[in-house]
């Protein structure tokens, strides 16, 4: 069934890119803004290889006609064609629906970071909010950025307790005397809680998200949160983490993003996806970054 689908999808592609564009469409709920960040730099380094013009839409069950998920968060550094409307998306799932070879493979995180850079830029009014958020909080301090995610990760990596984590920000304060701010980043409610409640000397600031998770479950799942919303969190949470000065993490695809957008940041990760759950960029962040046990 998976090859009757990739020979479909390659059909439409072949048929559709002629003009020069790969528009493609991830419609899926499955995926959260992380994952779909890697999606999007695989086929950017695709289409650069092959001297295609990219082009991207996110799609969800909740499917708005008037909403342009993609471009709620990004835009294009080149010139769109004035018939734009006019072009069809192909839709997949994720780029493992697509017959090319794996270029998830042959990513670097500098690389990514070019062809992000080259194509693509993220919204002015994104990134204003993370200077103003920075400006304000961060003030000239040195700052451990903390991403976890908790009890919703257990089928993909081990679990961190919050005991667990806790230790390891004290190791990280004791090696480094300098950190005087923490800033984290959860879209669970209850770690929040305890982090701030602990006995760390410095303080903890955090955005006010507009949803969290109270019973661990995955937020991007539940049909009935707003994408739009959901997608904004994400993506100001991973570039404020992205400007910290040593970001401590759990396995995640959006805090490895946060390492896209600046490779060189400091990064020490906790725990390591499972084998099948491991791919580019965790493959290269835990080569360096994976804190022995």
């Amino acid at each position: 069934m998976r090859k009757i689908r990739q020979i479909r999808i390659g059909f439409l592609i072949r048929n559709r890119s002629k003009s020069g564009y790969y528009a493609i469409d991830l419609n899926t709920d499955g995926m959260g803004l992380g994952a779909r960040i890697v999606n999007v730099l695989e086929i950017l380094l695709y289409c650069d290889t092959k001297g295609y013009i990219p082009l991207f839409k996110f799609n969800y069950k909740e499917k708005n006609p008037a909403t342009d998920y993609f471009r709620e968060l990004f835009f294009y550094k080149k010139e769109l064609p004035v018939n734009h409307s006019e072009i069809k998306y192909t839709s997949i799932r994720d780029t493992s629906d697509l017959v090319w070879k794996n270029f998830n493979e042959r990513l670097r995180l500098n690389r990514a970071n070019e062809l992000f850079e080259k194509y693509l830029g993220i919204n002015q009014d994104i990134i204003e909010e993370v200077k103003a958020f920075t400006d304000q909080r961060f003030g000239g301090c040195k700052v451990l950025g903390i991403h976890y995610r908790g009890t919703d990760k257990s089928m993909e990596a081990p679990e961190v307790t919050f005991e667990e984590l806790l230790k390891y920000v004290c190791n990280v304060l004791a090696e480094d005397q300098a950190i005087n701010r923490i800033f984290l980043a959860s879209d669970d409610v209850k770690v929040i809680q305890y982090l701030v409640n602990s006995n760390v000397s410095i303080p903890i600031v955090y955005r006010d998200d507009a949803i969290r998770s109270e019973t661990g479950d995955q937020i991007h799942l539940k049909q009935e949160n707003s994408k739009t919303v959901i997608n904004r969190d994400a993506i100001v949470n991973c570039l404020i983490l992205s400007r910290c000065d040593h970001l401590l993490k759990t396995a995640s695809l959006l805090s490895d993003c946060s390492v896209v957008f600046n490779p060189n940041i400091r990064v020490s990760v906790i725990n390591s996806p499972y084998q099948h759950k491991t791919w580019w960029p965790t493959s290269e962040i835990n080569e360096f970054a994976l804190i022995k046990k």
